[in-house]
């Protein structure tokens, strides 16, 4: 049986803008091949058993891949009856050797699709503040190679077609040889007052750009240390960057920010921080399994009409209890007339997610909490079936016990430590060791920590996961995880004032740069 070849645009870098083909294709990947312009969180698209390659990082505990090898294990993997995908920075086939990719593909019989991506050329100006057209500037741009490999390739760039073009330049790989592209643009005849820009790292939050003209724009970029991956820009729209630069504005703009999360989730708190302009790392460190007994949660479940209320206490909880009542063929009705308790806002809007109101919502947002909100109305003394991790603590069991109540667990779900792609571990490699390391770290919960701990020391040395996090600014989810932290020897800079996603968000800004405006 023969596979299938995907070529797919990865974007610049931001997540958000990879396609939602590009997404769909990793998803149902069996072998990934990414290079190293790739954002390493979208390979938490893959399932936990992707074959996954990342190109000048090598494969899991493998070698370095080059043009040949790649084609080679693209073919080999087809052929073997694999779905591939070729994920590359940006646009496949804007300087992305698709197009070579794809005729290696077609000359060994295996067949093949391009899928579209977001160009860093366009994209990372945009993020400048810089367009790439505008109609009081300039209708036209142009988009060249400033490698050198064309030129020994005999594809001279022709540069006094350049020189005279009225329009935008945008010069690609063009940083190692900015000051012999400038000059070969002057020498041609461009102005040398021309406005030009220097972008690396295009939509990221840690994006940096350098503003000058033609003339001294290489001057800048050696003072600078400017290295690769960037773009350079010419043309009078750089201007417009002084009154249109909205990227680097925003207040957590340069923050490298970890979001521990649990594996597969919806993550609101990435969003919300990529919003403040943090360059967020989304790293899973809790995958849920299904309970070891499920015909004992199922049991539980059937019997729901002898209990006087549920408590669930997780948003995994609520998912676990809505699938379980499913495939028991029964709905939101078994639980007419019981009280649906829960532990906190987050829990409760899990709920409703699934067609569920809560009736008691303790506050503050922990299993203590909602032991003093039942109490207060009188309610620890009830009939209560409890769905939860099978980790979890003893607290409502206790308290209804002594209170005269029947406690029935009801065990949903098991958490287990998280299977991270490596290339997203490397990425957090310390700046000490050559690596752009991080600024902010946000923990839901000490179990989040724990496993963080645990996939970093593994990667690096447990000193050299202590160290990085220690290093750092903590912000986490409520007074327990907090005690979890510091459990670890860890600091915590700032705790989430409610029990969602948007306050440790705040939290983190906090940590970060000191209190926001209210919200």
């Amino acid at each position: 049986m023969t596979g299938f070849v995907s070529l797919v645009g990865a974007g610049p870098w931001d997540p958000q803008l990879l396609t939602l083909a590009g997404r769909d294709r990793l998803a149902r990947a069996d072998v990934v091949i990414a290079d190293y312009l790739v954002n390493p969180a979208l390979l938490l698209h893959c399932r936990p058993n992707t074959e996954i390659h990342q190109r000048s990082a090598g494969p899991r505990g493998g070698v370095d891949l080059d043009q040949s090898a790649t084609n080679a294990l693209m073919v080999a993997r087809a052929r073997a009856g694999a779905r591939v995908v070729r994920l590359k920075g940006g646009d496949p086939c804007m300087f992305g050797r698709a197009g070579e990719e794809a005729q290696a593909l077609a000359r060994a019989g295996v067949a093949f699709e391009m899928i579209p991506g977001v160009s860093s050329p366009i994209a990372a100006p945009e993020c400048a503040g810089i367009p790439v057209t505008h109609r009081d500037f300039t209708p036209a741009v142009t988009f060249v190679s400033g490698w050198e490999a064309y030129d020994k390739a005999g594809l001279a760039v022709a540069w006094e077609h350049l020189a005279r073009s009225a329009g935008t330049l945008v010069l690609m790989m063009g940083v190692h040889n900015a000051r012999e592209n400038t000059a070969r643009l002057i020498d041609a005849g461009r102005d040398p007052t021309t406005p030009a820009a220097a972008i690396r790292w295009g939509t990221r939050g840690i994006q940096r750009t350098l503003v000058g003209t033609l003339a001294n724009i290489a001057d800048q970029i050696a003072a600078a240390g400017l290295r690769a991956p960037a773009i350079l820009v010419v043309g009078e729209v750089v201007r417009l960057r002084e009154e249109l630069a909205w990227f680097e504005r925003r207040p957590l703009f340069g923050k490298r920010v970890v979001v521990t999360r649990v594996q597969s989730a919806n993550n609101a708190l990435a969003d919300h921080l990529a919003e403040l302009g943090a360059d967020v790392v989304p790293f899973p460190t809790v995958s849920i399994a299904p309970p070891r007994d499920r015909e004992a949660f199922d049991r539980a479940l059937a019997g729901i009409g002898d209990h006087d209320g549920v408590i669930v206490t997780s948003s995994a909880g609520v998912d676990a209890m809505a699938t379980g009542l499913a495939r028991l063929g029964l709905d939101a009705r078994a639980l007419a007339g019981r009280r649906l308790a829960v532990v906190g806002a987050a829990t409760a809007a899990a709920c409703e997610r699934v067609g569920l109101r809560a009736d008691v919502i303790g506050t503050p947002a922990t299993s203590e909490g909602l032991v003093q909100t039942l109490a207060d109305l009188g309610l620890l003394s009830q009939r209560w079936l409890h769905v939860r991790a099978e980790q979890g603590r003893d607290v409502l069991g206790t308290a209804i016990a002594a209170a005269g109540g029947r406690y029935v667990l009801a065990v949903a779900y098991r958490s287990e430590s998280a299977v991270v792609p490596e290339p997203l571990i490397r990425s957090l490699r310390s700046r000490a060791d050559g690596g752009e390391g991080i600024d902010g770290v946000c923990f839901a919960s000490g179990q989040a920590a724990r496993n963080f701990l645990a996939i970093v020391g593994q990667a690096f040395g447990p000193a050299n996961a202590h160290s990085l996090l220690a290093a750092a600014r903590i912000a986490v989810l409520g007074p327990v995880t907090a005690d979890a932290v510091r459990g670890l020897g860890l600091p915590v800079h700032a705790i989430a004032t409610s029990a969602n996603e948007l306050a440790l968000a705040d939290a983190m800004r906090d940590a970060l740069i000191g209190p926001g405006p209210p919200t």
